[in-house]
């Protein structure tokens, strides 16, 4: 008896191994040439990834080319309430409402996105944050990247949580979102046309075993107490 319970147990701590904790990283996928010119790659999204440590978390996008003059804005979805504007005023119809946005820009090389969060009746531009981006360029880096890093304290997250997000590409003045990674048609018309988000993507913050791991995790419990 004993031997057949320590094999379970064995048995059981591999399988929550294996199972990890829900989060850590996903990718997300974008159709190729899905916006209004195809002659602007930098504008054209391929891919996206999130990931986080359980103590900040790192959005990614991906490029089919790169420019300097590209702008980038990144929508946050944390909780109930929020708003379907953006702070930068930019014509977007956002499918939920948000509660912090990153607007950032890849023709400097520090102080390149500001953080900005709703506090309910508008945007706090008295108290946002600048932050650097990550741009990562060119054949030998694999592809064109530009990354941003937040606290998930900033966010009010804990382990667990899920949010909703979306990544657009834009152009100055007050152009609108030209590519989405969250739809895998045309976001806009035109630059003189308003772009629209398809339903929002989503991430679950690392932290929290996974259920099939919780349930393990019971088993194993039980075989242990068995044993005693």
């Amino acid at each position: 008896m004993l031997k057949i319970t320590s094999v379970i147990v064995a048995a059981s701590l591999a399988s929550v191994a294996q199972a990890g904790v829900s989060g850590n990283s996903q990718f997300y996928d974008d159709i190729q040439n899905d916006l209004f010119d195809t002659g602007f790659g930098n504008l054209d999204i391929l891919s996206g990834q999130v990931s986080d440590d359980g103590t900040n978390i790192t959005f990614s996008v991906e490029t089919r080319d790169f420019a300097t003059w590209t702008k980038y804005m990144l929508f946050i979805d944390v909780r109930a309430g929020g708003t379907s504007s953006n702070a930068w005023s930019r014509p977007v119809n956002l499918t939920s409402n948000i509660d912090y946005f990153v607007g950032s820009w890849v023709d400097a090389a520090s102080n390149n996105a500001q953080f900005v969060s709703y506090t309910g009746s508008a945007w706090d531009w008295g108290n946002f944050t600048t932050l650097t981006n990550s741009v990562s360029t060119g054949t030998s880096t694999g592809g064109n990247f530009v990354s941003w890093t937040l606290s998930l304290a900033s966010l009010g997250l804990s382990g667990g949580e899920t949010i909703y997000f979306d990544i657009a590409t834009s152009g100055g003045g007050n152009d609108p979102g030209v590519d989405h990674l969250s739809r895998q048609t045309l976001a806009t018309s035109g630059w003189g046309s308003p772009s629209t988000s398809g339903a929002f993507l989503e991430y679950q913050v690392s932290g929290v075993p996974a259920p099939g791991a919780i349930a393990l995790l019971g088993l194993a419990g039980l075989a242990g107490r068995r044993r005693r």
